[in-house]
């Protein structure tokens, strides 16, 4: 029993604390970070149309609304309601690319790769080429993935570096209480751009 024990056992480099730790371009990190990302794409959409489903009295069809391209069209409501979830869906995404990824270098890639592994299944799992609607779709949701998505992990990797202590209520509330000239101990050097060329 302690010899299969062993075998069954995770190597220290593949355990996930251990991926998270390494650098940010290391294979193995980025390969479980696009899994993540792709798992939780899905997932979420299948919460958002199970809610759906059982809120507007449709008939869930999980693998027909996640993986083919045939019920997103313009020309009906439920065409209509089904892109709108899907943009929902990427909204909610721009929470875990922040979570998972976390730089804003590479809030694009990962954004382009999801709604491209996206393409790839839809392609294979229908067998066809997808209309022009599902383009537009997927084109709207990466545009929400990658500029959000961008503007959120750069404003998280900046925080702690330029906007530490302006957010703090007892020294807001200090300075506002003060005229700017009396603040002395908070004093900020000001320089001259122009001069310095």
């Amino acid at each position: 029993m302690a010899s299969f024990r062993r075998y069954m056992r995770v190597p220290r480099e593949l355990m996930p604390t251990e991926i998270f730790k390494q650098e940010s371009q290391s294979p193995g990190k980025i390969i479980v970070q696009i899994f993540l990302l792709q798992m939780f794409y899905y997932l979420t959409a299948s919460v958002l149309f199970y809610g759906w489903s059982n809120i507007c009295g449709y008939e869930l069809n999980l693998k027909q609304w996640l993986f083919t391209w045939q019920d997103i069209d313009f020309s009906n409501s439920f065409g209509i309601s089904l892109a709108a979830l899907w943009l929902i869906d990427s909204l909610i995404c721009v929470f875990f690319l922040t979570v998972i990824v976390g730089r804003s270098k590479l809030a694009w890639d990962f954004a382009i790769t999801i709604h491209a592994i996206n393409l790839i299944v839809v392609w294979t799992h229908t067998g066809l080429f997808p209309s022009l609607a599902w383009f537009i779709l997927q084109l709207l949701s990466t545009l929400i993935l990658i500029f959000l998505g961008t503007w959120i992990t750069r404003w998280r990797e900046l925080k702690d570096t330029f906007f530490e202590g302006m957010v703090d209520s007892e020294s807001s509330s200090a300075a506002a209480s003060k005229p700017a000239f009396e603040n002395s101990g908070n004093s900020v050097e000001l320089r001259d751009l122009e001069a310095q060329k």
